[in-house]
């Protein structure tokens, strides 16, 4: 049963009005509705679902997120492949389960003059990275490059600044580049490419203050058919990463995995240690889920928060899930 969000100002997934010269910049509002989705299982693997959502809405600017950061209070920020920013509220039950989004809200993303995006090569932004000192990362698939926000200071209206460089990186196919990415304790990026038809794909370690293009660090493999789509750092240091994998006759499929942050220092070419968390696939409704978030709840739990990008097509879905991870499942 469908339901409109009660007072939901904007949508999580959406592109807000271009500013005109006799209206000052703001937040567009669009209408969004919530229907609950139901897994159909309490666990998979080593996650306990924890409630989920499909997001829709009327408006054609609603679609195409690709990543989100949940932070302590609950706080949404997220971006679409369309070059946009997004804020939001979630909503838990008094249990702790996810039942909605409220509060949202939605701007254009802007280069380092402070311009809009001019087309959808330059904007498609895919994933997203809260730095320590609590400014944010943003990758951009087809322009291979890393941009960085003062998100808290100038809002989503500020200029970015150029991130780090990645050597190799300008290599990668245009629709198969910086996927994901996550901020380090000490504020270094590691950044993943999708991959492809390789047994793995590569990782960087990137400082900000990186004179020189940063270097593979290693490469993390993927399962076969699957490409890397987005990471997150844990709680207790350590990084979440989501895969997906489709084709037209199997239809959609997630994996979910992580692994300690000493992985990265590993010798080797492969990254070691890590540990399967879940396998998402039919018949539990799974659809492109592209951006992955964690979170630690107030009873020491660790969350995980998946999204999906319905690429504005009336055949997909903008699908938001929670699990908890199990006790048991340090890497």
């Amino acid at each position: 049963m469908r339901y409109l969000a009660w007072g939901v100002c904007a949508a999580l997934l959406a592109a807000c009005a271009p500013p005109t010269p006799d209206a000052p910049e703001q937040w567009r509002a669009i209408s969004v509705e919530i229907e609950p989705v139901y897994l159909g299982v309490e666990t998979v693997g080593r996650l306990r679902f924890r409630g989920g959502v499909a997001i829709s809405s009327r408006d054609d600017a609603f679609g195409g997120v690709s990543d989100l950061e949940v932070l302590d209070d609950n706080r949404i920020v997220a971006i679409s492949d369309n070059g946009d920013w997004f804020e939001a509220r979630l909503t838990l039950s008094d249990a702790s389960d996810l039942i909605g989004v409220r509060d949202v809200r939605t701007a254009y993303m802007r280069d380092e003059n402070g311009r809009l995006f001019p087309n959808k090569r330059q904007g498609d932004s895919e994933d997203l990275a809260q730095l320590p000192d609590g400014r944010f990362a943003v990758s951009f698939e087809q322009t291979q490059t890393i941009r960085i926000y003062d998100f808290n200071r100038d809002g989503p209206f500020g200029a970015a600044r150029p991130g780090p460089q990645l050597a190799g990186a300008q290599r990668l196919h245009r629709n198969a580049g910086l996927e994901a990415m996550a901020a380090t304790a000490d504020g270094a990026l590691l950044i993943g490419a999708e991959g492809g038809e390789e047994r793995t794909t590569p990782l960087w370690l990137a400082p900000l203050d990186a004179q020189e293009a940063a270097t593979p660090r290693i490469f993390y493999p993927p399962a076969p058919g699957y490409s890397l789509t987005a990471l997150d750092r844990l709680p207790d240091g350590g990084f979440v990463a989501l895969e997906r994998f489709y084709a037209p006759v199997v239809g959609a499929r997630a994996r979910i995995t992580m692994f300690p942050a000493a992985s990265l220092d590993a010798h080797g070419e492969t990254l070691p240690g890590l540990v399967v968390l879940a396998e998402l696939a039919p018949p539990m409704p799974v659809d492109n889920f592209e951006g992955v978030a964690a979170q630690r709840m107030s009873d020491g739990v660790t969350r995980i928060y998946i999204v999906s990008d319905d690429n504005f097509s009336a055949r997909q879905r903008t699908l938001l899930y929670a699990f908890d991870i199990s006790s048991a499942s340090s890497p």
